[in-house]
């Protein structure tokens, strides 16, 4: 890893979380979206647009981030679907296409599975193995609900899983030197909201997180110093009170 790029992850890495009544009040402020607008400039109305109702335009209406789940276990079928919107569409291409974008279709980011509550799947670590399309075990763990929070958030309860996204950089730093890192994290954006719309087409809640506590989830996945954890979107089906 770049030793501009390490400095800077280590100035903006989570080391702990202050979990206390103050800290959990300010992540909910301003109940109000935030927008900018020119209104002294002429506009075109694109409300006037016919919008035909697709099926991606109720994925789009239906996409929300879920913090409470059910004691219901993720099922390894919902699992792989939603896994599966992140797969490899050709490799026999010059640059490998997936279902995600790549700058230089360099593919820094890896992906992992935290399993606390799967059906048909062990509690423990999993890499995600595009090629292969198949899961394989790191770690073979009960996760206790204070480990969960410890790990990925307080403020999430009762997930039944976690997929992490990672970024083994050097492989962008090759081609793209600091930009490795931005380039890093818009990929994990992309993947991110694949998962998000899979998730939402087969009605499974999902919160994705950025600040979790690194050198945690690192130890976790017993990752090396050059792939680094840069996000994470836990999974579980949705408690009946959050179904609005």
């Amino acid at each position: 890893m770049l030793k501009e790029i390490k400095k800077f992850y280590d100035k903006v890495k989570l080391n702990k979380y202050v979990e206390d009544k103050e800290t959990e009040e300010s992540l909910f402020v301003h109940n109000k979206i935030f927008y900018k607008s020119y209104p002294r400039f002429p506009s075109v109305d694109l409300s006037k647009v016919d919008k035909e109702e697709s099926e991606f335009e109720n994925l789009l209406n239906y996409r929300k981030s879920f913090r409470n789940f059910s004691d219901k276990p993720l099922s390894f079928e919902n699992l792989s679907k939603i896994l599966g919107s992140c797969r490899i569409v050709d490799s026999s291409e010059e640059f490998e296409r997936r279902t995600y974008p790549s700058g230089g279709a360099r593919f820094p980011v890896e992906i992992y599975y935290l399993s606390y509550n799967t059906r048909e799947l062990k509690n423990g670590a999993y890499h995600y193995n595009l090629k292969q399309n198949s899961l394989e075990q790191l770690l073979k763990k009960n996760f206790s609900s204070k480990e969960q929070r410890e790990l990925i958030s307080p403020y999430l309860e009762n997930p039944a899983g976690t997929i992490i996204l990672t970024s083994a950089i050097s492989r962008s730093e090759v081609k793209y030197g600091l930009r490795a890192y931005p380039y890093s994290l818009i990929e994990a954006g992309h993947i991110g909201q694949n998962i998000l719309l899979a998730s939402s087409e087969i009605a499974i809640g999902a919160c994705p997180v950025s600040g979790f506590v690194d050198k945690k989830v690192k130890e976790i996945l017993d990752l090396i110093e050059n792939e680094i954890p840069i996000y994470s979107i836990s999974l579980g089906n949705i408690r009946k009170d959050n179904l609005k």
